[in-house]
Formats: structure tokens, sequence, C-alpha cells
């Protein structure tokens, strides 16, 4: 008996079973853009999706004139059968076969006004990887590229170099059409559009994955009902505040026709973290927007002149509103400050999300987890996360999060200069010898500084991480023969004469002035099992530092540091003692210290232009 002939059968076959698939399912089609692109609404384009995610397009775009490129070999002509079937047209030819004469005529197809359809990863891989001849095309063609991402559930993935996704009948399909991506030029750097595109592919991608989920979107409705529930309590809450508050917290905010970035940090700290970004986004010429969420913060962004505003409630009507009136370019989110209305909220506009100084603690990973796949896929929709540590770097993977989004790169909020000290704190020390700032001191470390002080011949400065311990550093001092002096005393304008070969600080928010008073510097929490505090506000002043063995919290800074000469890690009374002996033999130039703090910074700034430039915020090269 003859067997049949699959090829021939595949062109009236596939339309059959797309057809009545694709009837069966639920299809919820997302645009950022106003209207949807391609030749059937007057707007001709380059459409771009993964290998293995093409088929649920076939149903969305069928008899709409679209050109796919599709390979030459056997494989390729059952996918072109299929095609024709559907009502599209095809160009043969690939990488390996045939790719000069298929690059031709993609874009001969494009600059005759008819839509192109390419799978830049195609057609044998690596998976979900940019391949050159997509830039060959979109220069030639001169038509904007439209990403696209699709997905389902419930489906099969194939166990093929692509995960080929396979949609179930009745299945929820989630398509969504990425903001258009300008045509490569001539002039522009091919690996840069590159590598926009994947970003955007990679975002679309994941924001599909989130529409097909279940849990996603059961914990997003869950949320919505929650919000809708509570603000009539929100409502009241508000009536007690005052009224710039108010307002801004239900999202009414001065509209803007800037588009500018929005930065959002909780308080301070996080504020803190933002700045040095802030001040490169405006240095090039791109408008910023700060929002925050205590008092303090909103006293500081009022203080250092910048556009900004409380963030609003996390309630879908006040943070629709506030996206309206600003009108956002990009949203970058300082740590894991994370309010998912508002998030998911910026995602549905297509607005390119990043997150910085990332921070995930384990008791937020198991917080997180009570909310089903929804946190990890919605934040594997930003176009990055620059971590802050390895240590979060893999708790955010663990969460589940797309690892090509995630990257360390430090804690940029300890990169904030307080400025010099005042000359005359260094006369008020009054002491020939070199002067060693022992900050942020924890219980069971200052005895063994001072003792390492003495030995060495340095004079100390202790300076605890709570004042509420000054009593019992002051008594630590008495035991180990020192006359300490307090800074609040010494400083004071009683007139006394005071004798003393030691200072106690008991004041706050002059130690990172107080470092650069030093000749040598200590950062506590690290010769006990804390995991230090900010590493980088001696070196920051020009003053060689020395961390004990746990610095868990600043690994890569210390890394860096210790490979630039300017950071000494140490784990004993004996090791400090040695150290600081030959700090004031062989002593470090400032500006050489300074100089390797620069190189560091410039690394931060370096991770934060390319994830803008990747999000297409920026098109150009941008000089620090």
């Amino acid at each position: 008996m003859r067997s049949p002939d699959l090829l021939s059968l595949s062109r009236g076959l596939g339309r059959i079973v797309l057809r009545l698939c694709g009837l069966s399912w639920r299809v919820r089609y997302v645009r950022f853009a106003p209207f949807r692109a391609g030749r059937a609404r007057s707007k001709p384009a380059l459409f771009a999706f993964w290998h293995g995610r093409q088929l649920p397009l076939i149903h969305t775009h069928r008899n709409e004139d679209v050109s796919v490129l599709v390979s030459r070999n056997r494989d390729g002509q059952y996918a072109a059968n299929v095609l024709h079937s559907m009502g599209f047209h095809t160009v043969r030819g690939s990488s390996s076969r045939g790719g000069f004469e298929a690059v031709r005529s993609m874009a001969i197809v494009l600059r005759n006004g008819f839509d192109a359809a390419v799978t830049p990863d195609g057609p044998r891989g690596p998976a979900e990887s940019v391949k050159s001849g997509l830039a060959h095309i979109s220069r030639l063609g001169n038509r904007p590229l439209i990403p696209i991402g699709a997905s389902a559930w419930p489906a099969i993935r194939l166990a093929s170099w692509d995960r080929y996704l396979l949609p179930l009948p009745f299945a929820r399909v989630g398509i969504v059409e990425g903001r258009p991506i300008p045509a490569m030029k001539r002039e522009d750097d091919p690996q840069h559009w590159k590598n926009r595109v994947e970003t955007e592919l990679n975002r679309v991608t994941a924001y599909a994955d989130m529409l097909a989920s279940p849990s996603a979107m059961f914990f997003t409705r869950i949320l919505r009902i929650t919000g809708a529930l509570l603000h009539p309590l929100a409502s009241i809450a508000l009536l007690f505040r005052p009224k710039r508050e108010k307002m801004e917290r239900k999202g009414i905010v001065q509209p803007t026709k800037s588009n500018p970035v929005w930065m959002h940090g909780s308080s301070l700290g996080e504020l803190n973290g933002l700045m040095p970004y802030a001040e490169y986004l405006k240095r090039n010429g791109i408008p910023v927007w700060i929002t925050c969420f205590t008092p303090s913060g909103r006293s500081f962004i009022e203080g250092i002149g910048l556009p900004g505003s409380y963030i609003p409630l996390d309630v879908r009507n006040y943070a629709e509103r506030f996206i309206r009136r600003i009108k956002p370019r990009a949203f970058i989110l300082a740590e894991t400050e994370i309010w998912p209305v508002t998030i998911l909220n910026v995602l549905k506009t297509g607005v390119p999300c990043m997150m910085i100084n990332g921070r995930l603690s384990p008791k937020s990973l198991r917080g997180f987890r009570l909310m089903g796949s929804l946190p990890a896929k919605m934040l594997s929709c930003f176009a990055g996360i620059l971590a802050r540590s390895d240590e979060d770097s893999k708790r955010f993977l663990q969460m589940g999060i797309d690892n090509r989004i995630v990257k360390t790169s430090g804690d940029s909020k300890f990169l904030a200069d307080r400025g010099d000290p005042p000359t005359q704190w260094r006369e008020v020390f009054n002491t020939d010898k070199p002067v060693f700032v022992a900050g942020s001191t924890r219980n069971n470390e200052e005895d063994i500084l001072l003792k390492a002080a003495r030995s060495a011949d340095y004079f100390p400065l202790i300076v605890p991480r709570h004042l509420d311990r000054i009593d019992d550093v002051w008594e630590i001092m008495l035991r180990n023969g020192y006359s300490p002096v307090k800074w609040s005393k010494l400083t004071g304008s009683t007139g006394e004469t005071l004798d003393f070969d030691s200072i106690l600080v008991d004041v706050h928010g002059v130690l990172a002035q107080m470092y650069g008073a030093g000749d040598a510097a200590f950062v506590g929490g690290t010769l006990v099992p804390v995991g230090g505090h900010n590493v980088l506000e001696p070196v920051m002043r020009g003053i060689p530092v020395i961390i004990g063995p746990h610095h868990s919290s600043f690994t890569e800074a210390v890394t860096s540091m210790t490979e630039l000469g300017i950071a000494h890690i140490v784990s004993s009374q004996e090791e400090i003692a040695d150290v600081l002996v030959m700090l004031r033999n062989s002593p470090l130039k400032r500006r050489d210290v300074v100089d390797g703090f620069d190189r560091m910074k410039g690394n931060m700034l370096d991770d934060f232009k390319g994830l803008i430039r990747r999000s297409g915020l920026i098109e150009q090269e941008i000089n620090l």
C-alpha cells in the first residue's frame, strides 16, 4: 500500500488543524502603539518573533499578505505549505542557504509597502539570539521593526532546540505587539541595534507569558479586587493628610510634556542611590521625575530641585491617572520597592521598566512566593535588574526571573558624596599620630580595634553603629587604658582644656566626612557576622580601608577594592596592626585611592548606561 505524501497533505491538514484550534483559543491581543501595525492597517512593518513562538501568530495574522522568511530545507517546506494555506507569502532562504538572496528579497517586499516577518534566531538557533540578517533586512527595507511576543496555556513544549510551543485547544493565548523600533541606519552600531531588538523581544515575550499564565492572572485579579475594596479606606485615610500629599497620593500631579524617566525610591536611602543615575540622565538632556513614599523623601526631592512627587497609592485609578499625567518614557525602580498594581499598569503601557540596586532578602523571597508566579513573571518583563550583590542575584533567579536580565552591579547609594570634612576637624584631634577611623563598629569589634591601634601607634577614633551603645564603648575604651573624649564635648564651645588620646563619636551624620579626616579606616560589621556597612565611603575620600572577613553585603565592591590595592581583608587584631604599620610606613597617595574608587563608580555607570541603551531610552552613544 502506498504511504500518503505528508508534504502534499501538510497544506490542507495544516489549515484545518490551525483553524479549528484557533477558533477555540481565547486570544488576548495587547499592543502599546495607538494602532495595530501591519499593511492591513496602513502601517507596513517588519515583524520579528522568536522561532518557537510563531504558531499562535499564524492564526492571529492570517490572510494579511505577510511575507515570512522560511528556510530552504524540508522542514521549511512543511512550514511554507501551512503558511500558504493561511494566507501568507514566503521568501525562501536562511543564514546557511540562500541568505543573501533572502535578505534582498525581504527588503524588496518591505520597500514595496508590504509586511514581512522574520524569526531572528532561526532556523537552527541558538534560541532567542538575534542574528545579523535581521539588521540587514531592516536597513535595506527601511521599515520599523515590530517585536511580537506570543504564549499560551495549556500548551506542549517540544524537545527541540527552540522549545516549540503548541497551544492546546481552548488555550489562553497572549499576543503582545511591542513598540516600533526604528529601522537600522547605515551609521548605527549593528550590535547595539541587535541588543535592543533582543531586549524588546524578551520583554514582550515575557509579558505574553504573564498574560497566558493562569496563576499570574489570578493574582492580578486578586490585587485589583483588593485595591478596589481598599479604595474607600485609602480615601478616608488621605482626608487627614496635607493637601499636597493628598493630591499626589491620588496621582494628581502637574501634567508634563517632557516624557521624563520616572525614578522611584521609597525613602532617603533609596533616593540617594538614584541620584548618581538621575544626575547622569540630567547631564545628557534626559528629564527625570522622582517619586518617594516617605515625607522625609519628599522633602529631599524638593531640596535638590528636581521635579517629583509622592508615589500614588497602589490603587488602579490612582496609578493610571499618574501615568497619564507624566507620560514616562521609562520607569526605574530602586531596590525592591515593588508596588505590583502600579508596575502592572506601567507594563501595560509598554514603557521599559528597570531595577537598580536590586535587593531581595530570604524573607522577601518567601513572601513573593506566596503570590504564585506573578512576581517572577512581572519582573521578567523588565528590561534589566542590576542587583547589588551576587547573593541578591541568586535569590532573584531562585524566584524564577529570567536570568538574562539579572546582573550584579553593586549598590549605587554608596556613591553619594557627602563632601570633605571641615579643615578644622584634624586640628581638633590635636595629635601627631596617624588617625585610625573605625566606623559603624559593632559589639565585640571595638576591643580588637583599640588594641590594634595601640600596637601600631595610631590615634583611634571610634564611631559606633548605634548610639545606644555609647556608654558601653566608653567603658571599653577606658578598660584598654585610653583617655577618650566624646565628639559632642570636643566640638562644643565650652572653652575647657581637654586631655585625651582617643575620640568617641556620639552624634549622627558625621561618619562619611569623618573618614576623610583620617589616615586609615575600618568598616564595622565585618569582624562579626553582620555582613558589613558602607565600604565605599572611606575610599571616596581617598582613605585606604581595612575590612573583616564578614563582608557579604559588599562582596563585589570588596573584591574590586582589594584587586586595586585600596582595601585589605583581615581577621585578627594582629593582622589589623600589621596593615596599619604597613600603611604608615608606605602610605598610599589619596589621589591613587580616589582613582580606584572612580574606576568602580565608572563600572556601575557603564552597567546602567548599557541597560538604558538596550531599552531604547537613548539611541546615540553618550560620553560619561
